[in-house]
């Protein structure tokens, strides 16, 4: 059984991964991989200024990119830009998927 504390911070993980995709999640639509991998390292580094918590900022990071990829039905990976973006996921068939992919382009 989860305590508490662990509970309130996955609701605020949760809640904050439903802000960034309702704020940016439209904004990663048009564009391409490599150019979503641009805007998501600026968001991060805004992110992690933001939040203040080493913590809350690694728990929230890989759930918002798992919640982008879903946002954006990402289907298999097919680029280095799109393999590092699934690699940094919270959902281990994201990080699989781009492990796959990196050992077979190199």
């Amino acid at each position: 059984m989860q305590s508490p504390v662990s509970a309130s911070f996955g609701l605020k993980v949760e809640s904050l991964v439903k802000e960034l995709i309702e704020r940016w999640g439209a904004a990663f639509v048009p564009k391409a991989w490599p150019e979503r991998l641009a805007l998501l390292n600026e968001i991060h580094e805004q992110l992690f200024e933001d939040l203040g918590d080493v913590d809350l900022y690694c728990a929230v990071s890989p759930a918002f990119i798992r919640a982008l990829i879903d946002h954006l039905a990402g289907g298999p990976v097919s680029s280095a830009a799109q393999a590092h973006i699934y690699a940094n996921s919270g959902r281990e068939e994201h990080r699989r998927a781009a492990g796959e992919w990196l050992a077979h382009s190199g």
